[in-house]
């Protein structure tokens, strides 16, 4: 099982064995890595090659000469990776409940609309009863390869692990060296001493279970926003973190109680890019940590999704998606309009293009006029796959009938009850109080 969940065509570690090597060697394989495994959970001891990392510099855009214009990608070993993805799929159903309903990141039943549809009922129900609100919208810089990994450790033997996978995950970055490979050469072995492993598996629950483990040191209950008499004092989803308030006094200390016990797991703000928003219900005054006063917006781009205080808050998002949607359509012109069959230009189009434009729709009330928005962009993109103009004065039915794509009022009308059907079935309190 754990094996068919890898990817294929992914570059090998140092080891230079690759997923598809392991699939390829039939019953054999499988029942020698389960010895190796088995082995290395009672030993308490993993490879060398586990340990070490390489990390490729991929150009991204911008200057050449500029480290910061490259993304670096981290190469493990796929051995390794099939042991991770063993642990973490023993593991996930434990962590998970140590985990509360603010944290969306990377669990069964949970994902970004569940967090968009919080803050954005939140939004309009504030709205509606001339509520105060204020939201800040927190940045980390490099969470990822920042957090302690002592702090990990500690979450995971409280979580009452099975010790032996405590003492494998200690192994394995106690000795955790990367290098850098430039032109088919690597430099020589850096040990790493803070942050999870870039590209492997089990690398996000641990982080997402130290964030749990830190936030429960935080004393902000009774703060937030009350509804129903349930007090939702932020949002999380792994490292992007919104916090609610409804006076900015409070917002300010809840700011500098994360921000304080942040740095206990050396984790920083980015107070460049964190954000705070507050509606006309709040009288103005400067938010500062550590100093530094934070900038105040009208809007934020909040997983995806462009989020605006006020009724009629959905415009701006509206004409942002059908601005990503061309730029999608862009990348994808070639397909559009090269000879291959139109069946196939209409499934790139329904699953490359059509949730670029949907994305978050769940979420939304639109009125006829943003319908008819999108409903004019995915015309204009049908007669671009068809090569037809409005000079040719082709009805939109008959250019309809030839694409055959989905039509972008069906999909969001179809995604709304579906996410009607996945609150009505959610358990937990978090998606129903705020609905």
């Amino acid at each position: 099982m754990a094996l068919g969940q890898l990817k294929n065509g992914k570059a090998p570690g140092e080891d230079s064995v690759r997923t598809e090597l392991l699939k390829a060697g039939g019953k054999p394989v499988p029942r020698e890595l389960q010895k190796l495994f088995k082995a290395v959970l009672f030993e308490g001891r993993t490879p060398a090659a586990w340990s070490r990392s390489v990390v490729v510099l991929f150009f991204k855009k911008g200057d050449k000469t500029r480290l910061k214009d490259y993304r670096p990608i981290s190469l493990l070993s796929h051995v390794y990776k099939l042991f991770s993805r063993v642990i973490t799929n023993r593991l996930e159903q434990r962590l998970d409940e140590f985990q509360p309903p603010e944290q969306a990141g990377l669990r069964s039943g949970y994902g970004t609309i569940d967090h968009i549809h919080t803050v954005r009922q939140i939004i309009q129900k504030t709205e509606e009863y001339n509520q105060p609100l204020c939201l800040a919208f927190v940045d980390y810089e490099k969470s990822f390869d920042s957090i302690e990994i002592w702090s990990v450790l500690e979450f995971l033997q409280r979580c009452q692990v099975d010790w032996r996978y405590i003492q494998v995950m200690r192994c394995l970055y106690e000795a955790a060296t990367m290098s850098v490979q430039v032109q088919n050469q690597q430099t020589r072995p850096v040990p790493l001493h803070r942050g999870v492993r870039q590209g492997d598996v089990i690398s996000p629950k641990l982080f997402t279970n130290a964030m749990e483990d830190m936030f429960k040191t935080l004393h902000w209950k009774g703060r937030g926003i009350n509804i129903n008499g349930e007090c939702i004092s932020h949002l999380r989803l792994a490292d992007d973190i919104v916090i609610m308030a409804e006076t900015l006094q409070d917002l300010q200390q809840m700011l500098n109680d994360l921000a304080d016990t942040s740095v206990r797991i050396s984790l920083r703000m980015n107070l460049d890019k964190t954000k705070v928003m507050f509606n006309e219900h709040v009288l103005p005054e400067p938010v500062a940590v550590h100093g530094a006063v934070l900038e105040v917006v009208q809007n934020f781009v909040y997983l995806g999704q462009t989020l605006q205080l006020g009724r009629n808050n959905f415009e701006d998002e509206v004409n942002r998606r059908i601005w990503l949607v061309w730029a999608a359509f862009g990348k994808l012109r070639r397909v559009f309009s090269s000879s291959i069959p139109q069946c196939l230009k209409t499934k790139v189009f329904n699953e490359c293009v059509l949730p670029v434009m949907t994305y978050g729709a769940e979420t939304w009330t639109l009125t006829v006029r943003l319908v008819h928005k999108f409903k004019v962009a995915q015309r204009a993109m049908e007669r671009a796959m068809l090569g037809v103009s409005l000079r040719d004065r082709i009805r939109n039915e008959v250019i309809r009938q030839r694409t055959k794509v989905t039509d972008i009022a069906y999909r969001i009308s179809k995604l709304k009850w579906q996410w009607a059907g996945h609150i009505s079935q959610n358990r937990q309190p978090l998606g129903k109080t705020s609905s």
